[in-house]
């Protein structure tokens, strides 16, 4: 617990901000955020009011909860109604009470997903800052996590489309999508890093401690990458070539499926992966382009990005495949025709066929 003086708003802000291990980077953001809470909060009666603040987070992980309902019950000394009041924690796990009663003994508790805090009794002082953290036992160590949030740009706060997202170590990738939006579903529960890659920005890699039963949300932001040329032409093959790109050159000399190459997509002016397969024989796009009619039947392939199964937006269905940095695409219409590499026995989805999207930036 920590007692801080309400000499002014600046001040206890400022040092409401280190006590919760946030550092202010200059004097302009103190104020800023001073200002903030002083709008929340309004005037503070310091000869009968304390203010009371903290975080909630899970034991456990100590990831911040935001949504937890924060309770806190007083009684007042010849007054035979006990008070009460109740707040919920912000996205950073932050609480507040502006007005809290001064002079008493406050009894303060946490709780989300039907799980509890130990409960705390505080003397509120008047005039004064009170900061407690409470901590929720709500991950479990047995179950995954989810993990779901947004990449945007440090400049304009636009959403980055087709960012990849790599958890360091575990076989689990996705991509942004339009808006820059991603879900990374069933991570194991531990501590990892997540590896953002775009070819418009610099790359960047960050910690996460995955909370067993808990879906985090992520805001990401990341910054463009400017690349200077002096004077030289340069050609260059794409990596995938020299990897990935062999397979694809074996299954095209065995001649079991379709395959559009990068001057293919170009010559058609394709800009979704339906364009891409337009024209093929025995394929037509419906429900938009969301899903084919293959030999009669409406379905939508199995997906693969860089040799993984990629999950398709349900509500997007083949549109959620961007082609801005595609190299190659290979399509097998039915199940007798799907390489080994790519035919899942166990998926419902095997007997539509595959689509198998390889870009330039490889796995």
């Amino acid at each position: 617990m920590m007692r801080l003086p309400l000499f002014g708003p600046l001040i206890w802000c400022a040092a409401f901000l280190v006590a919760v291990g946030a550092s202010p980077a200059s004097a302009q953001s103190e104020g800023q955020v001073g200002q903030a809470i002083l709008e929340v909060c309004g005037d503070v009666d310091a000869r009968t009011e304390g203010v009371l603040a903290g975080t909630v987070r899970d034991v456990a992980t100590g990831v911040v909860l935001d949504g937890a309902a924060v309770v806190i019950n007083w009684q007042v000394p010849g007054n035979e109604f006990p008070g009460t009041a109740a707040e919920r924690t912000d996205a950073d796990g932050f609480f507040v009470f502006c007005h809290a009663p001064g002079g008493v003994a406050v009894d303060l508790y946490a709780e989300i997903l039907d799980r509890v805090s130990d409960p705390l009794t505080v003397g509120v002082e008047s005039g004064t800052l009170i900061v407690e953290h409470l901590t929720v036992a709500v991950s479990d160590p047995t179950e995954p996590g989810f993990i779901t949030g947004r990449v945007i740009d440090r400049t304009t706060r636009l959403g980055v489309p087709n960012a990849e997202l790599t958890i360091r170590g575990q076989d689990i990738a996705t991509l942004t999508n339009e808006r820059g939006m991603f879900t990374l579903d069933e991570v194991p529960y531990g501590v990892y890093v997540i590896d953002v890659q775009h070819l418009a920005y610099a790359d960047r890699e960050l910690p996460l401690h995955v909370a067993g039963g808990l879906t985090q949300n992520l805001a990401i932001e990341v910054s463009e990458q400017a690349m200077e040329l002096e004077g030289l032409t340069v050609s260059v093959e794409p990596r995938r070539f020299y990897n990935d790109m062999e397979g694809l050159v074996r299954r095209m000399n065995l001649g079991f499926g379709e395959f559009m190459m990068r001057s293919d997509i170009e010559a058609r002016g394709a800009t979704t992966l339906p364009d891409v397969l337009v024209g093929v024989a025995g394929v037509r796009m419906v429900d938009g382009g969301r899903s084919l009619v293959i030999r009669g039947s409406q379905c939508v392939p199995m997906v693969f990005m860089d040799g993984r199964l990629f999950k398709l937006d349900p509500d997007r269905g083949l549109l959620d495949i961007s082609l801005f940095d595609v190299e190659a695409v290979e399509f097998y219409k039915g199940t007798a025709s799907i390489p080994a590499e790519f035919n899942y026995s166990n998926n419902l989805s095997v007997g539509c066929g595959a689509i198998v999207v390889w870009t330039r930036r490889g796995r």
